[in-house]
């Protein structure tokens, strides 16, 4: 079956009235034009042009074929061209690896606030330790987590997130600005796996004073932490948002919140590398915002309390 490119060149030649006018059209030789239109009546069995003396022309077989031919390169034409255009509508996808809490307390609010114009962000959940080596084994574009990637990633500090105690809103504390780390260790806790950033800087809260904690429940998953809170089975060390009927408390040592670093990165040989750049940076600036607002209002209510 003859190609789009030799059809275009049989209507090339017809239109221009020679095999050198269609040959120049179409950007190539006369002698490549002419075994081109050889090649094709032989293909299909039937003679297309009358040659000799006088202006080339058409037989009327040669007629019919190029009647159909030029419906059949407009449609094609057509086809291309919506195809195109809907390419370019179409929004980017980018796929972004971080852990579940980093997914519904730090990206979701960033796409509410200011996603407009963005690529859609198209997250998956993965663990804190894991989350760069599932990015690379799942060809991702970013990386979020609390923890930086190894050597060879570009890699950029959002922001620091604060560690917070879930309570019921009934709780003696839940008033409260901020909630020292020898405060919590009275409390029947529930805390997550050491490889969270929560549970992983507040251990070292915990172990800067010598302390340790007392009667604690560890889960895997944080909205099983926060069931727990919302039954009344503890206060828990988180760093998402707190259910319906709950609050989250800024968890402080020595009237200083505790916080966690909020990493980005991606491979810079990712073909999608300058916008995932252009997102990071957004997501920084928005981040850094958030936080410097949660943290102001953390240091004036501590110090009316004080």
């Amino acid at each position: 079956m003859p190609d789009l490119r030799v059809l275009a060149s049989f209507v090339a030649v017809v239109q221009e009235g020679s095999v050198s006018g269609g040959a120049r059209r179409v950007g190539i030789t006369q002698p490549a034009m002419s075994r081109q239109m050889r090649a094709l009546e032989d293909e299909l069995g039937v003679t297309l042009l009358v040659r000799g003396a006088g202006a080339l022309r058409t037989t009327r077989d040669g007629a019919r074929f190029y009647d159909r031919v030029s419906d059949l390169l407009a449609q094609a034409e057509h086809v291309i061209g919506r195809t195109k255009q809907e390419a370019e509508q179409q929004r980017t996808s980018l796929h972004v690896i971080a852990p579940s809490a980093t997914i519904d307390s730090a990206i979701v609010p960033f796409l509410v606030a200011d996603g407009e114009g963005l690529p859609v962000l198209d997250c998956e959940a993965a663990d804190p330790f894991r989350v760069f080596d599932v990015a690379r084994a799942r060809g991702a574009d970013l990386g979020v987590s609390t923890r930086a990637p190894a050597p060879g990633w570009v890699h950029r500090r959002l922001a620091d997130g604060v560690v917070r105690a879930h309570m019921p809103a009934s709780h003696p504390l839940a008033r409260r600005g901020g909630v020292e780390v020898d405060e919590l260790l009275a409390e029947p806790l529930v805390l997550l796996t050491p490889n969270s950033a929560a549970r992983r800087v507040l251990d070292e809260a915990v172990h800067a004073r010598g302390a340790a904690y007392r009667e604690h429940t560890v889960v895997r998953h944080p909205s099983i932490a926060r069931v727990l809170v919302r039954t009344g089975q503890g206060v828990a060390v988180l760093t998402d948002d707190p259910f319906p009927g709950c609050v989250a408390v800024p968890v402080v040592a020595d009237r200083e919140p505790v916080t966690f670093p909020l990493i980005a990165g991606w491979d810079p040989a990712n073909p999608n590398a300058e916008l995932v750049e252009q997102v990071v940076t957004r997501f920084a600036r928005h981040m850094r915002r958030a936080t410097r607002r949660r943290l102001q209002r953390v240091a004036r209510t501590l110090e009316g309390e004080g």
